[in-house]
């Protein structure tokens, strides 16, 4: 009888990894072609918007920690692919999973983020219009 009680109060963590893979090598490559249209697209709508495109510098910076670049790979994989918890053409509610994923990332990986890429991200924002 416990285990049962103890079952419907335990959820299973969630990790970027179940959805994209496992793949560091392959979810770099996908992030790094699909990115920018991606966020072209859907930046406006992100409320971190600045706080990502500083993590997509930050996977692109060599003095990054592979561990780092692999959560950050995985969360903007999560982001830019088409397989979605919720489809993004949702209103709202679309961009709610891929917000957490990279509300997550971000505090995972923060300490990382420096002000170096949070000043390219700015700079990118700006020359695009997206800020």
């Amino acid at each position: 009888m416990t285990n049962r009680i103890k079952d419907l109060f335990h959820k299973p963590a969630v990790h970027a990894e179940d959805y994209v893979g496992a793949d560091e090598a392959r979810n770099e490559r996908a992030v790094r072609d699909g990115f920018i249209p991606k966020a072209k697209h859907y930046l406006r709508q992100l409320p971190i918007a600045s706080q990502v495109v500083a993590m997509y510098f930050c996977l692109l910076d060599a003095r990054t920690p592979l561990w780092v670049k692999g959560v950050v790979a995985a969360a903007l994989a999560y982001f830019i692919l088409p397989l979605d918890a919720i489809p993004d053409i949702l209103p709202i509610v679309g961009l709610s999973d891929d917000l957490s994923v990279l509300t997550g990332a971000l505090t995972a990986v923060g300490a990382f983020i420096t002000d170096e890429h949070r000043a390219r991200a700015r700079e990118w924002m700006a020359h695009e219009r997206l800020a």
